[in-house]
């Protein structure tokens, strides 16, 4: 089980790397987390980049995971959440469920470089993404 998380863009933008097998306790700790770094920060929204590529094996309890996600998509000032680095049908219809239900931004790339230039194109006031060297 492991994931690492940090800031790519101060206050800005958060990457998130999961690898190996995530199970629904570590993703309660993720979102608790993530919603400590979002109310953490300064700016009216902070993007979340989800790195999925070394994931292994992931809870599939959408109920569970709604709730754990609650805390997350309910906070005003999540901006975009953006996954990449899969191609998993299972994963994307989980993801579009959840995110579905709270009504947030949200896609799902297959690659970094994708996932940077979306970002880079909905909120024009952050670096070139695909300039550092993160996730």
């Amino acid at each position: 089980m492991g994931y690492e998380i940090d800031w790519l863009v101060a206050g800005r933008v958060i990457k998130a790397e999961y690898f190996d097998e995530l199970d629904l306790q570590t993703m309660i700790e993720i979102g608790d987390e993530l919603v400590t770094m979002i109310d953490s920060a300064d700016s009216p929204l902070v993007h979340v980049l989800m790195d999925t590529e070394r994931v292994t094996q992931y809870p599939h309890q959408v109920a569970q995971l709604v709730k754990t996600a609650n805390n997350i998509y309910r906070n005003p000032r999540i901006g975009w959440s953006i996954v990449y680095g899969r191609e998993d049908r299972l994963m994307k219809f989980v993801m579009t469920t959840i995110t579905g239900m709270f009504k947030v931004r949200f896609r799902i790339f297959n690659t970094k470089e994708d996932a940077f230039v979306f970002l880079n194109s909905v909120d024009q006031e952050l670096p070139d993404l695909s300039s550092l060297q993160a996730i």
